[in-house]
């Protein structure tokens, strides 16, 4: 007996109810972790009928999961074109740290979800981290080689220790930002303080990774 096929439209509508479920289950999981949130909310936020979860994800695991896998594969995206080749590898460090660093600026969820899967340990983000972050940081990984290559920067570098400090430079930025704040003068999103803390950390690279001539 062949299986019945499923119509344009059935799988048309399937694809945007599994998109509203990983939307609202992003929403809830960036607020209140894996722990606190509940399937009842997360259905109700998506308006749909709870069963639709299970039978989509299986679990509310496995959608945190995937809402995780989606999460970072927006890194993966943000990466793309990072390397120009034949440009100064100093403007593709600029380039690339600038488009991070604005996107954590302005994807609270990102930040959030990141945070919680630190809280965890990084129990569930490790079945989909390592592979992504691998895709991801190549691009800057070849600009930083690229740099080596082109006497520009030091040739001893580790990369994979200075991929690890740009990133907890620009994320803790965020994920601490409401505990700094009230010993800040400033507004640390205001516009101003955005670009001076990019600034200082591209300063702070830039001293790390640059070749310096012996005199």
């Amino acid at each position: 007996m062949s299986k019945t096929k499923k119509l344009p439209e059935e799988n048309s509508r399937s694809e945007e109810s599994k998109t509203r479920i990983l939307l609202a289950a992003a929403d809830i999981f960036s607020r209140k972790g894996l722990d606190g949130a509940r399937v009842d909310e997360i259905a109700a936020a998506a308006q749909i009928n709870k069963r639709m979860i299970y039978h989509y994800y299986g679990s509310k695991e496995n959608l945190y999961v995937e809402v995780l896998r989606y999460n970072y594969n927006k890194i993966y995206v943000l990466s793309k074109g990072a390397f120009v080749p034949g440009d100064d590898p100093r403007e593709n460090v600029r380039r690339a740290l600038r488009r991070y660093f604005y996107f954590l600026a302005q994807d609270e969820e990102f930040v959030r979800l990141v945070s919680w899967e630190a809280l965890n340990r990084g129990r569930y983000g490790s079945m989909v981290l390592p592979q992504l972050l691998d895709l991801a940081q190549s691009d800057l990984g070849e600009i930083l080689q690229d740099g080596i290559n082109r006497g520009i920067f030091r040739p001893d570098l580790d990369i994979r220790q200075v991929l690890l400090s740009i990133h907890a430079l620009c994320l803790v930025y965020f994920t601490r930002r409401e505990m700094i704040q009230p010993m800040w003068p400033q507004d640390l999103m205001s516009e101003d303080m955005l670009e001076s803390r990019l600034q200082h950390i591209l300063d702070f690279v830039f001293n790390g990774i640059l070749k310096h001539e012996k005199a």
